[in-house]
């Protein structure tokens, strides 16, 4: 749904002071989704030192979540940033090869490690500031019964947390990933290290560092949990810069769905994002037609149940 405000020189400014506007009317949020990658409709068609890739950009997966009774399957498709090689296979002589380049479901280790993640790999190629990566959409369907792996109805989830893990780096290339703030963020932890990721607010969306230093994928130094309300679709941006070294530059990053990666203190308190103060001109308008957005998708509004200013995304 999109709306029209001829008063108002940006509508995005206008959602999150409506949020702030509208949430002493509104209930507190249910207790967060989380997400599991253990069952993707197809199969794996690559191979990796890190497990078996899918060879498609985009993947579906079924029961993905479960919330106030209803399963959610989830569909998430990439698009390729710069001379990246992804969801396919790559030549075995090629530098730096660590195997075919794409998604691993179900990302697992049976000694303690990730369990039902979402990795993947992918080939950066190009040295001195060329930047290489993708962006990576995850959107959530009605699975329920007969809707299961039909992806016809989309689904919005009340209050969804997740983790990404293992962008961090080495000597000679950092790593990186950005969120957008409306897809309903609306706070964000980083690991307790003095090397944690460097989050930089961009007014649409949040950018997360790394310092170019490689750490384990159970080390909350190179991780993030993110913090969503209302949301039907989740968009995240990697990316990497290299400035020496081979020529192809492999990059693992991972979603840890449930939060069970990482030991209980790993991550600082979180943070909020931020509303944007809204121009006096467009109070009043916003406070008179408060009452029309309400039946509509007063779930954008919710309040989050950790407390933290909301954000209201209107797709």
């Amino acid at each position: 749904m999109k709306l029209v405000l001829n008063t108002l020189t940006n509508f995005s400014v206008a959602k999150h002071f409506l949020t702030g506007a509208l949430m002493a009317f509104l209930p507190m949020a249910a207790q967060a989704t989380t997400l599991t990658f253990d069952q993707m409709i197809g199969q794996t068609s690559g191979q990796s030192l890190l497990g078996p890739t899918a060879g498609s950009s985009t993947i579906y997966f079924r029961d993905v979540a479960t919330e106030n009774g209803q399963t959610v399957d989830a569909r998430i498709t990439t698009t390729i940033i710069g001379e990246t090689h992804f969801a396919e296979q790559n030549d075995p002589n090629a530098e730096n090869y660590f195997g075919d380049a794409g998604f691993i479901p179900d990302y697992n280790n049976s000694f303690g490690g990730p369990q039902e993640d979402l990795g993947f790999l992918y080939y950066g190629n190009g040295i001195n500031g060329e930047e290489n990566g993708l962006t990576m959409t995850m959107e959530f369907f009605d699975g329920t019964a007969s809707l299961s792996g039909s992806f016809l109805e989309t689904l919005t989830l009340s209050n969804l947390e997740f983790a990404i893990y293992d962008v961090d780096g080495e000597a000679s290339q950092s790593e990186y990933f950005s969120v957008r703030r409306d897809d309903g963020l609306v706070s964000y932890a980083t690991g307790t290290s003095s090397q944690a990721l460097v989050a930089t607010d961009l007014s649409e969306s949040v950018r997360f560092d790394g310092l170019g230093t490689n750490y384990s994928e159970s080390d909350a130094t190179g991780a993030a949990i993110l913090y969503y309300e209302l949301t039907d679709m989740v968009e995240i941006t990697f990316g990497s810069l290299q400035s020496g070294g081979p020529y192809q530059n492999a990059v693992f990053s991972a979603i840890d769905g449930d939060l069970s990666l990482f030991a209980n203190g790993s991550f600082d308190e979180p943070i909020a994002v931020t509303s944007v103060p809204l121009p006096a001109s467009g109070l009043l308008l916003l406070l008179s037609i408060a009452g029309c957005f309400l039946p509509l998708r007063k779930s954008r509004a919710l309040q989050i149940a950790k407390g933290f200013p909301s954000v209201w995304g209107i797709p």
